[in-house]
């Protein structure tokens, strides 16, 4: 689909999603076309392909040079009861996803159409599970106003690597924040040895580690 057609590109993108340590995030980050290209020579890409200090610098330069952004942080505790919750309900870690990706989208365009924005909008996420997600954009958003595309390696698109950048710097940010809170190098835990803590809840996706 040809992003020209789009005066807005929103992309949306999480971290932790697979590790035991920390919270799960989910970023949000509108930009237009004069943004993107400024932010691809800044050298924003996926940021899997990013160190730590990289990614804290470009984060300063994303929430700087884009129209708006917005990020959710699911901490561990909160994380383990969301997650024992759905599952009472016969549903799955991909009900937490599509719950906080259209909590941040959402929040993004209520932001843009509160600031006057009446342009043409272009979501992009990661593909996951396209029906969840799009039950969940309903319930918030007037679908029929944008474009949603879910696809696979969403992180080319510029929008979904900023927000991948947010997501990856607001779940370093928390792990370094309760490391100091709790007095302990959360990283160099490992997990064989998470649960003996006894606030392991304050910093361990439980049912990470009890596989």
């Amino acid at each position: 689909m040809n992003d020209t057609l789009f005066d807005v590109i929103i992309g949306s993108d999480e971290a932790g999603k697979g590790e035991w340590l920390g919270p799960m995030t989910i970023a949000a980050v509108a930009i237009n076309p004069q943004q993107s290209y400024f932010l691809i020579n800044q050298g924003v890409m996926d940021s899997k392909e990013l160190n730590v200090e990289t990614i804290m610098r470009l984060t300063d330069i994303i929430k700087a040079n884009c129209l708006v952004y917005h990020i959710i942080t699911i901490t561990p505790r909160r994380f383990n009861e969301f997650l024992k919750e759905v599952r009472k309900e016969g549903k799955s870690l991909n009900d937490i996803l599509a719950w906080g990706h259209a909590k941040a989208i959402s929040q993004v365009y209520k932001e843009l159409k509160a600031k006057g924005f009446a342009g043409k909008v272009k979501v992009v996420i990661d593909e996951f599970d396209q029906l969840k997600m799009e039950k969940r954009l309903r319930r918030v958003i007037e679908l029929s106003k944008l474009v949603v595309e879910q696809k696979p390696r969403a992180e080319e698109e510029i929008a979904v690597a900023a927000a991948s950048i947010l997501a990856r710097a607001a779940r370093e940010v928390w792990i370094d924040r309760q490391s100091k809170k709790l007095g302990l190098d959360l990283r160099k835990i490992p997990p064989t040895e998470a649960l003996s803590y006894k606030n392991s809840e304050e910093f361990a996706k439980i049912s990470f580690l009890q596989h």
